[in-house]
């Protein structure tokens, strides 16, 4: 018997990088963890461009039964600053992957979802701490804060969804 269950939910392309949303299921504890991973779509397991949804699917399953639980010790979602999951749900729901944040939106999010300069600094400690250098960038040129693709991979998003399961 696996220890695990993997659920794909969606997945999508994004220039040959294939995101996948999935749940895990811990089968001792039925615990479980919501997830995305990514891969490039020449390292599925078969020809992106010709095969089936299914047959894709399959692929990224095998893909990630490897992790064997591996999703489990990522940091939960619910345990985040506001300003860094603001960050992660707008890469997350953004169709380019991305979070840009000039210094006028920076003024605005102030305002309007009371961030403080504050809410900055922790958000560079926790860049530090979750090793986010290559997703999140502050004060970075023309952005207050940039959010990158693959961020959405970092973390476990256990908080609850409108249906009343975690997400």
């Amino acid at each position: 018997m696996n220890n695990y269950n993997y659920e794909i939910l969606n997945y999508w392309n994004d220039q040959d990088d294939l995101y996948i949303d999935y749940i895990v299921t811990n089968n001792k504890d039925n615990s479980q963890v919501h997830t995305v991973g990514y891969s490039n779509t020449s390292d599925i397991g078969c020809d992106y461009s010709s095969a089936s949804s299914d047959e894709i699917k399959e692929c990224l399953l095998l893909l990630l039964k490897q992790n064997d639980g591996l999703e489990f010790s990522l940091p939960k979602v619910s345990e985040l600053s506001p300003l860094l999951t603001y960050v992660y749900d707008f890469v997350c729901e953004s169709e380019s992957n991305m979070c840009h944040i000039d210094y006028n939106d920076w003024e605005e999010l102030k305002d309007e979802d009371d961030f403080r300069e504050e809410d900055i600094n922790a958000l560079k400690n926790e860049i530090k701490k979750y090793y986010l250098d290559d997703y999140i960038k502050v004060d970075d040129g023309e952005y207050k804060i940039c959010g990158f693709g693959g961020l959405q991979c970092c973390f476990n998003d256990n908080r609850e969804r409108n249906d009343g399961h975690e997400r």
